[in-house]
């Protein structure tokens, strides 16, 4: 039986239930969820702020851990949180249209202020922080003097996509609870029941490229993203002295607009890396290998040896990060990268 539900997130019943006891319990009302991105964390924990939000409208906030999000109370809450505009609630989250890369610290003030205002529609308050990597070293410090100050019938949601940047004074202050990758096994379930008519190739693409993440297979296929890769393939493997690059293709590269696709590429080259790696060592191809991926590893092996392989995988990666670090554009990078693959 599969234990993960289908309400757009893919956490196991048994995390769901530590946070909701962790609730119950009232041990403490700050709670990080951790973990990487693509599981639906944030669906996750919208849904439970409004359970919470509607439940304690008209009775107190302490759930039933057999409760469902399919049976919410279609009070006034509801209704206000549907349309983004409930008092008892504060998403802290960056707006991709009007922010840079951090969300900004007035609006991690207007947090502070929100708690210690009378509650409005429900008798509790509620704020999300989505995903605190988004806040700077000072809305950080801020963040903390609210958990050490926070009311009671109050939450905090922190969620965060690299636990390793939560600085330790807000850990310390908060229930951590960790959300892992799919198995291998529950994945493929979820291709199959989700996309059952695509190719053995498309299946391996999924499993090579989504790290575990149902959210990523969906964008994956929402996109096409695979046809585009098996388009890049016959690219690199007729190019030799230059890189022959379809218009489109290199158009889809360069786009700033193509976030996701820029990650995925450098999902695709480090698994590029790693085959060919894999076959110089064993001299075979490693599971999830693509009959296009195969023909073009046999032209890195043969302009890369296994110390220019490590060479390249530790740039890439370093390069990568740097311009992650300093917002800048990844795709002369990975244009590069793909040169230094093709031995050009």
């Amino acid at each position: 039986m599969n234990k993960f539900t289908n309400n757009n997130f893919y956490l196991s019943k048994d995390l769901q239930d530590k946070i909701l006891s962790n609730i119950n319990s009232r041990s403490t009302n700050s709670i990080i969820l951790a973990g990487p991105k693509g599981l639906g964390k944030y669906n996750f924990i919208l849904k439970l702020a409004k359970y919470l939000l509607c439940k304690s409208e008209n009775e107190e906030d302490k759930l039933n851990i057999n409760f469902t999000f399919n049976n919410i109370i279609k009070n006034k809450s509801f209704h206000l949180f549907d349309n983004n505009s409930h008092p008892d609630f504060y998403n802290l989250t960056k707006s991709e249209e009007k922010d840079n890369k951090n969300i900004p610290i007035e609006r991690v003030r207007e947090l502070k202020s929100f708690f210690f205002k009378t509650f409005s529609v429900s008798n509790v308050k509620i704020a999300v922080i989505n995903p605190i990597e988004d806040l700077s070293i000072n809305s950080c410090n801020l963040i903390l003097k609210t958990l050490e100050e926070l009311p009671e019938k109050s939450y905090v949601f922190i969620l965060s996509n690299e636990p390793f940047k939560i600085p330790e004074t807000i850990k310390s202050r908060c229930a951590y609870f960790y959300a892992n990758r799919m198995s291998e096994t529950n994945l493929i379930r979820f291709i199959e029941n989700n996309y059952s008519d695509i190719s053995e190739d498309e299946k391996a693409f999924l499993m090579n490229v989504s790290l575990g993440s149902p959210e990523v297979i969906n964008e994956i296929m929402d996109k096409k993203i695979y046809d585009f890769y098996q388009s890049l393939l016959e690219d690199l493997i007729s190019s030799k002295s230059f890189l022959n690059f379809k218009d489109n293709n290199i158009l889809l590269i360069n786009s700033k607009e193509q976030v996701s696709l820029k990650n995925l590429l450098n999902i695709v080259i480090n698994d590029l890396i790693k085959k060919s790696l894999f076959f110089i060592i064993e001299n075979k191809y490693p599971e999830f290998t693509l009959d296009k991926e195969k023909k073009f590893i046999q032209q890195i092996v043969q302009k890369n040896n296994h110390s220019n392989l490590i060479d390249l995988y530790s740039m890439f990666n370093k390069n990568m990060n740097a311009a992650e670090t300093l917002n800048l554009n990844k795709s002369d990078i990975l244009i590069d990268s793909f040169k230094d693959l093709c031995g050009i």
